[in-house]
């Protein structure tokens, strides 16, 4: 089988739709570095993204704001995904160069957990 991607036809139809600033390093997407998720509570959209400033932040999609921010790493944030372990809480789970994995709980502006024990980032 062969995949054909019609270029011209994705870059012609695709546009901007939003842009979310507030994060001094590099936020990366990457096949094994995902610092990017996005989940509704309470039908509201939210993203929360991970970055090279240490920090974990939370957009508000409806209101194209910042809603939270969490500064616990001392070192690049890898991965920040919502907690799929907390039963849709408002959790994020974050992981870092730190060589620790934190749960923060963004309704109510707090960390929850902190893993260490890894030898490595």
């Amino acid at each position: 089988t062969h995949i054909i991607f019609m270029f011209d036809t994705f870059r012609s139809s695709s546009k901007l739709i939003n842009t979310f600033v507030g994060h001094i390093g590099w936020v990366r997407s990457m096949d094994w570095v995902r610092s990017i998720d996005c989940s509704t509570f309470n039908d509201c959209q939210f993203i929360c993204s991970g970055s090279d400033d240490k920090a974990v932040h939370v957009w508000d999609v409806d209101n194209n704001k910042k809603f939270q921010s969490f500064n616990g790493h001392s070192s690049f944030v890898y991965c920040a995904k919502f907690s799929s372990y907390h039963n849709h809480q408002n959790v994020i789970c974050s992981s870092s160069l730190d060589k620790t994995i934190r749960f923060w709980d963004f309704k109510h502006n707090q960390q929850l957990q902190i893993f260490n024990g890894h030898s490595d980032s």
